[in-house]
């Protein structure tokens, strides 16, 4: 969709700040059409429209994923930061509770330390001191917070491509039916 040469001639706007093209109000209908096929040029509008939605789904389901890991992210500086309050305050030990299934938990005994195992994903674990652990989790939650805002943005900026394409798509689907009916009467 980033090409002015994929059909899209008078659905949409290029822009230089934006990857995907702003779909435009059609203001002549008729100029949109001229001397091709309407169905051919709704089927175009169509086609145009799924891309739209295909991209609003991805961002929703990227937006999704980012709300799924905030918690989790928030979560693992909460204990870190207990276990850095812990080994400051050289309060020793920390007793605590985990869960090893849904109806099952178990009494654990953390010893004061200094370093703290995280999970980068891809079966990655490395060991950072509890310090840097805090300031790598801070920057990963201020990203994904910043993430969510900006995909907030994008969806807001899609829907809108989604309304002002499915209007033409209902108008050039109406102009359609109006010719076929002109053509159907003046012929009788």
């Amino acid at each position: 969709m980033g090409t002015s040469s994929s059909g899209y001639e008078g659905f949409v706007t290029y822009l230089s700040n934006k990857k995907v093209p702003e779909a435009k109000y059609v203001e002549d209908i008729e100029k949109l059409v001229g001397d091709k096929d309407p169905v051919a040029v709704t089927n175009c509008g169509k086609e145009l429209l799924a891309k739209y939605r295909f991209m609003e789904k991805s961002l929703a389901t990227k937006l999704t994923s980012l709300h799924n890991k905030v918690p989790e992210l928030k979560d693992a500086l909460t204990i870190i930061e207990n276990i850095h309050k812990q080994s400051s305050d050289g309060s020793g030990e920390i007793y605590t509770y985990f869960k090893i299934s849904d109806t099952l938990y178990s009494e654990a005994r953390i010893p004061t330390t200094k370093t703290i195992f995280l999970w980068l994903g891809a079966n990655t674990m490395v060991e950072y001191p509890v310090d840097e652990a805090m300031s790598l989790l801070n920057d990963q939650l201020r990203v994904a917070l910043e993430s969510i805002e900006d995909i907030k943005k994008d969806l807001e900026w899609i829907r809108t491509q989604v309304t002002n394409t499915e209007v033409t798509v209902a108008r050039l689907h109406n102009f359609s039916v109006m010719k076929k009916a002109s053509s159907g009467s003046s012929g009788s």
